[in-house]
């Protein structure tokens, strides 16, 4: 075979690795050197799978950490409870390159103040409002129940301080978590004062107060104690990697802790964990959030009582809700808290129909939720009601399932009482609720996002008379334990009469059934002919073929059951 000519010739490809110097080790050091590799290797595994949950944010180290990144870290005090978990007291900044990180901060939030008054979301200014009020500022800007909603606001904060600094996500922490990281690691020592867990409330509190209002640096700097003790806690904590792992899992679950990226990927990674604080309203479920914003009270939530009730009539197409929630404020004032003033939201599907809602409250329509605000004034030993009234779409009890997702407030310890009604005669199955007929509870404090569910579905019992009664000499009346099957109820054949002469033998009455009628949908009225007077007779009545609405026959079948002829007098009116 012939070749064209080719203007290309072809060399032998050469290694580039073969051109570097071979470096020739003795067996035993080629040993070692496994054996450490190995060791590191394993070491690192070990780490790895220690890390639990927390192996999300190892899984995603370089993407989180290997540019230059700025993390802001938010301390929230959930004791002046506000609708991201609680007023912003501090801030920290944590900055990393290359894999490392290069410098942590932490600084009072009034440190991030605006130059000119920014308008405020209401009823800020109603609440808050006096001759040093200063308008909306980033310590109060996690107003959205849904975090990624305040972010706007906060990084426009932060970008009017910093304006060369770009926000690459927030980590927010309530005080409750940091009291329970606290109490998990036996207490830190700050500035030659000992912190515990019980006591953290009371000496920041005095650290913090414990200035000359009227000297203007001593009251700027008086939250600074805030960094000192965010320093000695990580020093402390990297020292009890598992109890400190521990408490950052709980508190992801819980709120206490959640997470917002500026990368919409690892974003919605974490929000479908359940880290991020976000409301988001399940396909054909109903939706309930209580959100309550402290305005002006000091640290009154740390004392306040909330309870929400709910009840759903599900005997319907569409299920009607009744909500209250009732706050209270057991005892009276001290050092920590003042009455009560706040905000109150609750945040129901968009699509419902509000029937009733508190008086002055005000609905706003928020994406997928319809949110309804109240102002709360409550003087302390005292507590306040609100309640609620609406209907759902049809899709929220569709194939006889009906599903709630109950969202936490981040840092609140609401506590819940629910129950679910279906008609009568049906049954509700649930592994969450506690079922009982066609009733449903579930009784318990929210410690997380939650979704129930349940299902209704046809009794499988019979139906039985629970009481029959003469109305008058040609009437009686037998009223059953569920609604009854029209059809078999109102057929006369079904029905016979008989007298058992067991109180006067010397008369016999010959009984017909006339008629057969649903007085009410659990109620039989039998139309009698031939019964005399006979006070006291017993009357056998004997029942052949009759169900209930979902076809369940009565047993034993025929049923006999006995009537005494007792004819209520009647009262005659006074003239």
């Amino acid at each position: 075979m012939e070749y064209g000519y080719t203007p290309y010739t072809h060399k032998k490809k050469t290694n580039f690795l073969s051109k570097l110097p071979k470096i020739k080790l003795p067996k035993s050091a080629k040993k070692w050197i496994a054996i450490i590799a190995g060791i590191i290797i394993a070491l690192f595994l070990i780490v790895y799978l220690c890390l639990g949950e927390l192996r999300f944010f190892a899984n995603h180290y370089l993407g989180l950490t290997f540019f230059s990144k700025n993390y802001v870290v938010l301390l929230q005090n959930n004791y002046e409870l506000r609708p991201g978990g609680g007023f912003i007291t501090g801030y920290g900044t944590i900055d990393t390159f290359m894999g490392f990180t290069s410098d942590i901060s932490f600084k009072n939030s009034y440190d991030i103040d605006t130059k000119t008054y920014v308008t405020p979301p209401y009823p800020h200014e109603d609440l808050l409002k006096n001759e040093w009020y200063q308008g909306y500022t980033f310590r109060d800007a996690n107003w959205d129940p849904s975090f990624p909603g305040s972010t706007v606001d906060l990084i426009k904060f932060y970008k009017a301080k910093f304006p060369k600094r770009d926000v690459d996500g927030f980590i927010v922490v309530n005080f409750s978590m940091i009291e329970d990281l606290i109490g998990k690691l036996g207490g830190v020592e700050v500035n030659g004062k000992a912190y515990t867990k019980d006591n953290l409330f009371s000496q920041l509190e005095f650290e913090v107060n414990n200035v000359d209002r009227h000297n203007v640096e001593a009251l700027n700097n008086r939250k600074n104690v805030l960094g000192d003790l965010a320093a000695s806690l990580m020093g402390k904590a990297k020292w009890h990697p598992f109890k400190t792992r521990d408490v950052i899992v709980s508190g992801l679950h819980n709120k206490d802790m959640y997470i917002w990226l500026n990368n919409n990927r690892l974003q919605n990674k974490l929000i479908t964990k359940g880290w991020a604080n976000t409301l988001k309203l399940p396909e054909r479920s109903d939706f309930l959030a209580m959100n309550l914003a402290n305005l002006g009270s000091k640290k009154a939530d740390r004392y306040i009582q909330t309870e929400v009730h709910y009840h759903a009539d599900v005997t319907k197409e569409m299920p009607v809700i009744t909500a209250e929630v009732t706050l209270r404020y057991p005892g009276s004032k001290n050092t920590y808290s003042d009455d009560y003033k706040g905000y109150l939201r609750l945040y129901i599907p968009g699509k419902s129909t509000i029937e009733k809602a508190p008086v002055d409250s005000k609905t706003e329509t928020n994406g997928d939720f319809k949110s309804i605000g109240a102002k709360i004034v409550l003087p302390a030993g005292s507590k306040a009601s609100l309640t609620y009234n609406y209907t759902l779409p049809r899709y929220a009890f569709k194939n006889n399932q009906f599903q709630l997702r109950l969202a936490k407030q981040s840092g609140s310890e609401t506590f819940y009482k629910l129950t679910v009604e279906a008609a009568e005669g049906k049954l509700i199955k649930s592994s969450q609720f506690d079922a009982r007929e066609n009733r449903a509870t579930y009784v318990g404090q929210l410690k997380n996002d939650i979704d129930l569910s349940l299902a209704v579905v046809p009794d499988s019992m019979p139906p039985y008379p629970i009481e029959q009664q003469f109305k008058d000499l040609s009437h009686v009346e037998i009223i059953w334990n569920e609604a009854v099957d029209v059809n078999s109820a109102t057929k006369v054949t079904n029905y016979s009469v008989s007298d058992l002469n067991k109180n006067n033998a010397t008369v016999t009455d010959k009984i017909t059934v006339k008629s057969a009628k649903l007085a009410k949908a659990n109620v039989v009225e039998l139309e009698l002919t031939g019964i005399t007077k006979q006070d006291l007779e017993h009357y056998q009545i004997k029942m052949n073929g009759l169900k209930d609405t979902v076809g369940n026959v009565i047993t034993p079948n025929p049923k006999t059951i006995t009537a005494v002829q007792r004819i209520k007098k009647a009262v005659k009116k006074a003239e």
